[in-house]
Protein backbone atom coordinates (compact mmCIF):
# COMPACT_ATOMS: atom_id res chain seq x y z
CA UNK A 1 0.00 0.00 0.00
CA UNK A 2 1.03 3.04 -0.87
CA UNK A 3 0.71 5.24 2.74
CA UNK A 4 2.65 1.97 4.24
CA UNK A 5 5.92 2.48 1.85
CA UNK A 6 5.57 6.25 2.15
CA UNK A 7 5.28 5.96 6.29
CA UNK A 8 8.53 3.92 6.13
CA UNK A 9 10.44 6.54 4.13
CA UNK A 10 9.23 8.82 6.15
CA UNK A 11 10.33 7.39 9.60
CA UNK A 12 14.05 6.23 8.47
CA UNK A 13 13.81 9.97 7.16
CA UNK A 14 12.59 11.42 10.92
CA UNK A 15 13.97 8.66 13.39
CA UNK A 16 17.17 9.85 12.77
CA UNK A 17 17.23 13.74 13.41
CA UNK A 18 18.03 15.43 16.32
CA UNK A 19 15.24 17.78 17.61
CA UNK A 20 16.81 21.48 17.08
CA UNK A 21 13.57 23.14 17.10
CA UNK A 22 11.24 23.97 19.65
CA UNK A 23 7.89 25.31 18.81
CA UNK A 24 4.07 24.89 19.05
CA UNK A 25 2.27 23.39 22.66
CA UNK A 26 -0.67 22.30 24.14
CA UNK A 27 -3.09 22.76 27.00
CA UNK A 28 -3.75 20.56 30.29
CA UNK A 29 -3.13 20.32 33.57
CA UNK A 30 0.73 20.26 35.30
CA UNK A 31 0.02 17.01 37.48
CA UNK A 32 1.52 14.35 35.12
CA UNK A 33 0.05 11.49 33.96
CA UNK A 34 -1.25 10.60 30.61
CA UNK A 35 -2.84 12.86 28.23
CA UNK A 36 -4.38 12.56 25.47
CA UNK A 37 -2.75 14.09 21.85
CA UNK A 38 -5.12 14.89 18.72
CA UNK A 39 -3.46 16.58 15.87
CA UNK A 40 -5.99 19.67 14.51
CA UNK A 41 -6.11 19.15 10.92
CA UNK A 42 -7.05 21.97 8.69
CA UNK A 43 -8.07 19.38 6.67
CA UNK A 44 -9.96 16.64 8.17
CA UNK A 45 -9.13 12.93 7.91
CA UNK A 46 -5.10 12.45 7.62
CA UNK A 47 -2.91 9.32 6.30
CA UNK A 48 0.31 10.01 8.82
CA UNK A 49 2.35 12.42 10.70
CA UNK A 50 5.08 13.19 12.10
CA UNK A 51 4.91 15.14 15.36
CA UNK A 52 8.16 15.93 17.62
CA UNK A 53 7.77 16.29 21.63
CA UNK A 54 10.06 17.95 23.70
CA UNK A 55 10.15 18.48 27.08
CA UNK A 56 11.86 16.86 30.61
CA UNK A 57 9.36 13.61 32.20
CA UNK A 58 8.33 12.47 28.69
CA UNK A 59 7.62 8.31 29.87
CA UNK A 60 5.76 6.82 26.93
CA UNK A 61 3.55 7.39 24.17
CA UNK A 62 1.27 4.63 23.12
CA UNK A 63 -1.33 4.37 19.96
CA UNK A 64 -4.86 5.55 20.01
CA UNK A 65 -5.52 3.78 16.74
CA UNK A 66 -3.49 4.12 14.07
CA UNK A 67 -0.13 2.32 14.21
CA UNK A 68 2.32 4.37 16.20
CA UNK A 69 6.46 4.69 15.77
CA UNK A 70 8.54 6.51 18.34
CA UNK A 71 12.31 7.68 18.87
CA UNK A 72 13.75 8.89 22.06
CA UNK A 73 16.59 11.14 22.19
CA UNK A 74 16.94 12.90 26.23
CA UNK A 75 13.71 15.26 27.00
CA UNK A 76 12.58 14.90 22.92
CA UNK A 77 10.52 12.53 21.15
CA UNK A 78 9.98 11.96 17.39
CA UNK A 79 6.25 10.29 17.09
CA UNK A 80 5.02 9.16 13.45
CA UNK A 81 1.50 7.67 13.56
CA UNK A 82 -0.25 6.22 10.18
CA UNK A 83 -3.88 6.06 10.20
CA UNK A 84 -5.20 3.07 7.00
CA UNK A 85 -7.94 4.72 6.24
CA UNK A 86 -7.11 8.13 6.53
CA UNK A 87 -8.37 8.94 10.12
CA UNK A 88 -8.22 11.46 13.45
CA UNK A 89 -4.77 11.46 14.06
CA UNK A 90 -4.10 10.90 18.03
CA UNK A 91 -2.07 9.05 20.64
CA UNK A 92 -1.23 9.16 23.97
CA UNK A 93 1.47 10.32 26.20
CA UNK A 94 2.60 9.40 29.68
CA UNK A 95 4.60 12.48 31.66
CA UNK A 96 6.86 11.78 34.92
CA UNK A 97 4.34 12.83 38.03
CA UNK A 98 4.39 17.11 38.28
CA UNK A 99 5.12 17.40 34.40
CA UNK A 100 2.54 18.92 32.56
CA UNK A 101 1.96 17.94 28.66
CA UNK A 102 5.46 18.29 26.35
CA UNK A 103 5.95 21.17 23.91
CA UNK A 104 4.84 19.69 20.36
CA UNK A 105 5.78 20.71 16.61
CA UNK A 106 4.13 19.17 13.34
CA UNK A 107 7.50 17.78 11.47
CA UNK A 108 5.25 16.41 8.13
CA UNK A 109 1.57 15.23 7.47
CA UNK A 110 0.45 12.70 4.83
CA UNK A 111 -3.06 12.93 3.16
CA UNK A 112 -4.74 10.28 2.56
CA UNK A 113 -4.02 9.23 -0.72
CA UNK A 114 0.06 9.21 0.41
CA UNK A 115 0.93 13.13 -0.78
CA UNK A 116 2.62 15.19 1.88
CA UNK A 117 0.38 18.12 2.53
CA UNK A 118 2.24 21.15 0.82
CA UNK A 119 2.04 23.61 4.17
CA UNK A 120 1.61 23.09 7.80
CA UNK A 121 0.13 26.22 7.92
CA UNK A 122 -3.22 25.46 10.68
CA UNK A 123 -1.95 22.57 11.88
CA UNK A 124 -1.35 22.11 15.93
CA UNK A 125 -1.47 19.31 18.58
CA UNK A 126 -3.84 19.75 21.47
CA UNK A 127 -3.07 17.67 24.80
CA UNK A 128 -6.23 16.91 27.37
CA UNK A 129 -7.28 14.20 29.92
Amino acid sequence: MRVRSFTLLLLAALLPLSACDKGGGGTGTQDGGEYNVVLQSPNGAEGAAAIELTGPGIQSVAESGGRLFAQAWGPTMRVVVVNEPAASIAFRVTMAEGQGPPTARVVEVVDGNDLPRASLAGYSVTFSR
